[in-house]
C-alpha cells in the first residue's frame, strides 16, 4: 500500500506546517546522484550473431536544488522559495532534456533501462495547504514518464513500462502572481524494457528501513523495482533502485535489506541504479561487493567514470561530474570476455541548444557480449 504523508494531522499552526514543507521539499528536490564515462562504439562480436546484452541506468533529475529553501531564516519566506524551486524545475525543460535522453537510448537501444527521479508534478489553484486543507492537487503540469515515452516513440523506439515504484508524494503551497497555489511532487523509480524483451515477475516495493524525521512524524520512502527478462534464451533478474541520499545509516540499511531480499535469487542478477555511495570506498558499495556483486565498470581510454553532478541549473559549460555513484553490478553471472561500460549525456555535444545538460547525472551503459547460444 502507498503510504501518504499527512502533514497537518499533528500540527495546528501555520509556522509548524511551513517547517514540514521546508524539510520535505528540500528532501524531494535533492533526490539525485550520478557519474560519467565516454561513449565507445558497440563491441565487435566477430562472427557471433548474438546481440550483446545491453543495460542502462539513468537518473534524469527533477530539475532544481533545495539549497535556497533550506537556507531561509524566516519560515514565512518558504512559499516564495517553493515558487522559486518550482520555476527552476520548469526552466530545466524536461521535455527538451527527455528528447536528448531518448537520443542516447536510441544510440545503444538497451534491452532494459533503470530510471530514477521520474517525477509527476501537479498543481491545485487555489491551494488549500497553507490553511491546513488536505485536498490533493491533481492538475498535471509535468509527467516525466509520459514525456520520456513520447520522446522514445518520436525516435522510432518501442519501449514499455515493465515495473515502477512510487516513493515520495509531497504537496506544499507556493506564491504566484494570482495567489497561493499548491504544488505536488511524486517520485518514482521505473524499469523500461524494449518491446522485444519478454518480461515476467514484476516487483515494486519500498524499503522497510526509511529516513524518519521523528519530531515531525515524517518518513521518506525509497524503493526498488525488479523484473525477469529473457534475452537470447537467458533469463536475468533485473533490479533498479535509488538509495537514500541524505543519511548513510539509512542507505547502508537499505543496501543490506536489498542484499537480503536477493540472497536466495538463483537467476543471474543485474542490479543497477543511483546508489548514492561512491565507488570504490563507499560503505554501501563495499556491502554489495562483500555480498558477491561485481561492479562491471571498465574505464575506456577517454572517459573519467564520473556520473555526479552538474550544477543545480545544469547550465555549466564545463562538466562538473566528480564521483561515481551510478553503478551496474552483477551476481550469479559469469562475465564474458567482452564487457564494455561507458557514460552517456556527459559530453559537450550532448548539451541542448539552450546549454542545458540532459541531467545533472550521466547515464551509464553496459554491453555484455555473449556468444550465440547456437555456437
Amino acid at each position: 500500500m502507498k503510504k501518504k504523508l499527512n502533514f497537518y494531522s499533528k500540527f495546528s499552526n501555520f509556522v509548524s506546517s511551513l517547517k514540514i514543507m521546508l524539510l520535505l521539499f528540500g528532501i524531494l528536490f535533492s533526490l539525485s546522484g550520478c557519474e560519467r564515462i565516454s561513449a565507445p562504439m558497440l563491441p565487435d562480436h566477430g562472427t557471433s550473431e548474438a546481440e550483446p546484452l545491453t543495460v542502462m541506468t539513468y537518473n534524469v533529475y527533477v530539475g532544481s536544488s533545495a539549497e535556497p529553501l533550506l537556507a531561509v531564516e524566516n519560515l514565512l519566506q518558504v512559499p516564495q522559495e517553493v515558487a522559486n524551486m518550482y520555476n527552476n524545475v520548469i526552466a530545466s525543460d524536461f521535455p527538451g532534456r527527455a528528447a536528448a535522453i531518448a537520443k542516447s537510448i536510441k544510440t545503444y537501444q538497451p534491452h532494459l533501462i533503470g530510471l530514477q527521479e521520474i517525477s509527476l508534478i501537479r498543481r491545485q489553484s487555489p491551494g488549500d495547504r497553507i490553511t491546513g486543507g488536505l485536498v490533493e492537487a491533481e492538475e498535471v503540469v509535468l509527467d516525466y514518464l509520459q514525456i520520456l515515452m513520447d520522446a522514445l516513440q518520436a525516435e522510432g523506439l518501442s519501449y514499455q513500462v515493465a515495473a515502477q515504484v512510487e516513493n515520495i508524494d509531497v504537496e506544499m503551497p507556493m506564491f504566484t502572481d494570482t495567489g497561493i497555489v499548491d504544488v505536488r511532487l511524486t517520485d518514482y523509480d521505473v524499469i523500461l524494457s524494449r518491446s522485444d524483451v519478454p518480461i515476467s515477475r514484476p516487483t515494486s516495493a519500498n524499503f522497510t528501513n526509511i529516513l524518519s524525521i521523528e519530531t515531525l512524524g515524517l518518513e521518506i520512502q525509497r524503493g526498488y523495482t525488479a523484473v525477469d527478462a529473457t534475452i537470447d534464451g537467458v533469463t536475468y533478474r533485473f533490479v533498479n533502485t535509488h538509495l537514500e541520499a541524505f543519511a548513510e545509516e539509512n542507505r547502508v540499511a537499505q543496501t543490506q535489506e536489498l542484499v537480503d531480499i536477493l540472497s536466495n535469487e538463483t537467476l543471474p542478477i543485474v542490479l543497477l541504479g543511483d546508489f548514492n555511495t561512491r565507488a570504490t570506498n563507499g560503505t554501501a558499495y563495499q556491502i554489495l561487493l562483500s555480498a558477491g556483486y561485481v561492479d562491471v565498470w571498465q574505464m575506456d581510454s577517454e572517459g573519467t567514470g564520473k556520473t555526479c553532478c552538474q550544477d543545480d541549473d545544469i547550465l555549466n559549460e564545463v562538466s562538473d561530474l566528480t564521483g561515481r555513484i551510478d553503478q551496474i553490478f552483477v551476481r550469479n553471472l559469469e562475465l564474458p570476455n567482452s564487457v564494455v561500460t561507458h557514460t552517456v549525456g556527459d559530453k559537450p555535444a550532448d548539451r541542448l541548444a539552450s546549454g542545458l545538460w540532459p541531467s545533472d547525472h550521466a547515464g551509464v551503459v553496459a554491453h555484455f557480449a555473449y556468444p550465440s547460444p547456437e555456437l
